[in-house]
Order: C-alpha cells, then sequence, then structure tokens
C-alpha cells in the first residue's frame, strides 16, 4: 500500500480556468498532494486567477505556485496575493519560486540574479510575517485590515549548485532537478546540508522534492524511444559550472538547448521530446543524458518499479511530475489525455508505491 513516504503532484497543464479546475479537483479526489499555476502570463492563464479558483473549489489539497519570479511583481503585490488566498485556504500555501523562465525569457528580460531572488523571498516572508522591510530604498511594513500574521512556506526551484545554497539557508524547501544518478544525489544533498548548517538550521527541516517527467507507454523501450525523461535545458541555464559536466559535452549542450527560448519550440512542438532525444544522438550525449535521467519509463508498472527503486536506494519519495501525452509536448495533449495520465499515475502507479 502507499506509504506516507511518497508524496506525488504533477505539473500544471491546463489550457484555461475552467479546464484547470476540473483538473485540479479530479487531483483533489485521486490523493495528489499538492497542485498549483504557472506564473508565465505570455502563455498561461494569470496565476492569482487560477490559484483563487483552486482555492474555492478544493479542500484540503496543497496549493502552489509553480512558479513565480522576482521580476514581474513587486514584493508587496506577491506577498498581498498570498495574504487574500491563505484566506480562502488558510494553512494549504506553498510559494514555488525561480529566477525566471517563460515569463521572463518570452518578453526579452533576463532572469533574476540568485541574490535578488534571496532578497525577494526573505521580503515575501517577511511581509506575510507582518514585519517590516527594506526594498528599493524603502522601508514599510504592511498595513492589511483584519491581517493575520502567517508562516509562508517557500520552495525555490533548483537547477544549480548555488541556487540551490541560497534556498537551503532561507528557504523551507526546493523542487530539485540536478540529474538524478546516485552522485547527483549526493551532491544535492551535500549542498543542502552545507547551507542549512551555515545558518544554524538543521538540514532534516528541509523539503525536497523531486522535477521530472513521467512517459507512459506500451513498454519501456517505448517510452525511452521518445523522450530523455528529464529536461536537459537545464544544464545551460546561466552558469555550467558545479553541474558536472564534461568540458567535451559543453559546447555540444548549448546546441541541443539551443532553441529552449522561444515557446513555439519548447510548449507547441509535436513530439518535441523525441526531437531532443535525437539531437542528443546526433551530438553524442544520448548516453550520458540517459545515465544523469531518473528513466520514469514504460507501463504503470514500470514506473511504479522504477520509483520504488529510487525510493529505496536514493530516498527519492516527493516527486513533481511533467506527465508527457501522446504528442510529446511538454504540455501533455488534449484535456482528455490529461485525465487518462492522472488515472494512470493515481491508480496505476500510486498504489504499487511502498515504503
Amino acid at each position: 500500500m502507499m506509504s506516507d513516504g511518497f508524496r506525488l503532484s504533477v505539473m500544471p497543464t491546463h489550457e484555461n480556468v475552467r479546464g484547470a479546475v476540473e483538473f485540479w479537483q479530479a487531483c483533489e479526489r485521486q490523493g495528489l498532494d499538492v497542485i498549483g499555476a504557472a506564473d508565465s502570463q505570455n502563455y498561461m492563464r494569470e496565476m492569482w486567477v487560477c490559484l483563487t479558483a483552486a482555492a474555492l473549489a478544493t479542500e484540503s489539497v496543497k496549493i502552489m505556485t509553480y512558479a513565480t519570479n522576482p521580476v514581474t511583481r513587486h514584493p508587496s503585490v506577491t506577498a498581498g496575493a498570498f495574504v487574500a488566498l491563505n484566506e480562502l485556504a488558510p494553512g494549504r500555501l506553498m510559494m514555488g519560486i525561480g529566477t525566471g523562465d517563460s515569463a521572463l525569457w518570452s518578453m526579452g528580460r533576463k532572469v533574476a540574479t540568485i541574490a535578488e531572488t534571496r532578497a525577494y523571498v526573505q521580503a515575501v516572508k517577511a511581509l506575510c510575517a507582518g514585519e517590516a522591510i527594506e526594498w528599493d530604498g524603502q522601508r514599510f511594513k504592511p498595513a492589511w485590515a483584519y491581517f493575520e500574521p502567517f508562516d509562508l512556506p517557500v520552495y525555490v526551484m533548483c537547477s544549480g549548485p548555488k541556487i540551490l545554497r541560497m534556498a537551503a539557508e532561507v528557504a523551507d524547501g526546493a523542487v530539485v532537478h540536478m540529474g538524478f544518478a546516485p552522485e547527483d544525489i549526493a551532491y544535492v544533498r551535500g549542498i543542502v546540508d552545507d547551507g542549512r548548517r551555515a545558518v544554524g538550521k538543521d538540514p532534516k527541516t528541509f523539503d525536497l522534492w523531486w522535477n521530472t517527467r513521467v512517459v507512459f507507454d506500451r513498454s519501456y523501450d517505448a517510452a525511452a524511444a521518445r523522450t530523455l525523461g528529464w529536461m536537459p535545458r537545464w544544464l545551460t541555464m546561466g552558469s555550467m559550472d558545479g553541474k558536472g559536466i564534461p568540458d567535451a559535452y559543453k559546447e555540444k549542450l548549448k546546441q541541443l538547448n539551443a532553441d529552449t527560448h522561444s515557446l513555439a519550440a519548447v510548449y507547441k512542438t509535436k513530439n518535441r521530446e523525441q526531437i531532443v532525444v535525437e539531437r542528443a544522438k546526433e551530438l553524442g550525449l544520448y548516453d550520458w543524458l540517459m545515465a544523469r535521467s531518473p528513466r520514469l519509463f514504460g507501463t504503470p508498472d514500470d514506473v511504479a518499479g522504477r520509483m520504488n527503486e529510487l525510493g529505496r536506494s536514493l530516498g527519492l519519495k516527493q516527486w513533481i511530475l511533467f506527465l508527457i501525452g501522446n504528442d510529446g509536448q511538454n504540455v501533455s495533449g488534449t484535456h482528455a489525455e490529461r485525465f487518462t495520465l492522472l488515472e494512470q499515475l493515481t491508480k496505476d502507479v500510486k498504489p504499487k508505491l511502498r515504503a
């Protein structure tokens, strides 16, 4: 039976707010732990509208920003939104935040620095707790009417060692995508341990979630033929240092990821995942990338078996997953297909996960 140690969520893949609400209600009914909305204003529906709808339509599931950024919203705006949302879904909120992805590059803006992201995390947490902050040279304190301060759990989206170290020092947890080989997981945990201890915090209190893809198919080999099972674009985001990349592969990885700042290429291209597989093979990167993939491929039995293996050997039991549809896009197929994929995960995989 399902162990308390395994917790599952899926990344938001909705095309409109009504469809999102139906999907989130299904997620709650079928026992997922977290739902959320993306903050990508040029591609997805407005995040706070979606999260408000989610809060009103559900009762117990956690609600997360998947993920906001420090650039497009002032910290007082984000904090104010969380304060209002907390009145609709008290105790159910999680702020997911990164330096910025499609919300920024889709309009030609640069991502935030790690220092800016750190300051933003601290500012939003402080405002939700009713504390004064200093921002852009101005010091101020929230004055919301009938306001009950609360502790906002913050999770940083991490795809490199520097941002993970920052998260370990100032946040409550992280959603990590830094490779899934044993040496990758040991590296992640070492950074967290060092960061927590440096600020006098217990590493065991830092909540790690793992972010990757699940691809269902008639067999492991059929699924593996159309996806790498994870997102290699993180390897060339920002600095390539500290990511375990052999020097001989760095220029090839830049070629692999050359079009990752195109909404049409990343989110609209049919069989996008398979295209990346073929590129990786042509560039001689395939075997190295697959060695670092979690490889959640194949039938539900294959996926459950692999998740159990990763749980036993590496302690990976909290997953935020992309469910990749038959169209091979990052955002899985039709509205109906998303429900099919959700049922495969919750009814065919989840009951087979063990302690």
